[in-house]
């Protein structure tokens, strides 16, 4: 009789425990969803000088923390980069040439599609939408780009109606970012 009531105690604990990891994760999740900037990567959705900036509203940096925040923020951000490329070279390695012909496929596949996104949200010509699948394409491949150097060169693309609307869609205007708001904490 014992027995059966601390297996009795033990499952409605664990049942409890259950619903409390459970709920934890939605809760997580919801947040992540609700702020994807916040990620796994400490804010990778955003450049070095955006979470510095972002840090300096929320703690109050001096200066003199900013420079070394963003000296930190930036050696993380190139490590972050070497060993994405040393990880795309060993994989590289390991795939065959019908692999890396099928991943080259959806790759464009991809761009294609951002582009005709970007086509029907922006209205872009024709000539604006070959501008851009090569930029993408460009990004992709080098993968060194950074968002800054990809924006700067897409304003070059775009009109300014088009910049300001794509620059709000994506958190660089006013309201913040379209999928989580403004208010989601961006810093490492």
């Amino acid at each position: 009789m014992r027995n059966h009531d601390m297996n009795a105690r033990l499952t409605r604990t664990n049942t409890a425990l259950a619903l409390i990891l459970g709920a934890s994760l939605i809760g997580a999740t919801a947040a992540a969803q609700a702020c994807p900037k916040m990620g796994g990567h400490g804010g990778s959705g955003m450049d070095v000088d955006s979470k510095v900036e972002y840090m300096t509203k929320q703690l109050d940096l001096t200066p003199e923390q900013q420079q070394q925040v963003s000296a930190i923020l930036e050696k993380t951000r190139q490590e972050q980069m070497r060993l994405r490329q040393e990880n795309r070279a060993q994989i590289d390695a390991l795939l065959t040439e019908e692999q890396k012909a099928k991943r080259t496929e959806r790759q464009l596949k991809a761009v294609n599609r951002q582009v005709e996104r970007l086509t029907d949200w922006l209205d872009l010509s024709s000539e604006q939408a070959d501008q851009i699948k090569a930029l993408f394409t460009e990004q992709r491949q080098n993968r060194a780009l950074t968002r800054a150097q990809v924006h700067e060169q897409m304003s070059g693309i775009l009109n300014a109606e088009q910049l300001a609307e794509f620059d709000q869609g994506h958190g660089r205007g006013p309201g913040g970012d379209r999928r989580g708001g403004s208010n989601c904490p961006v810093y490492d």
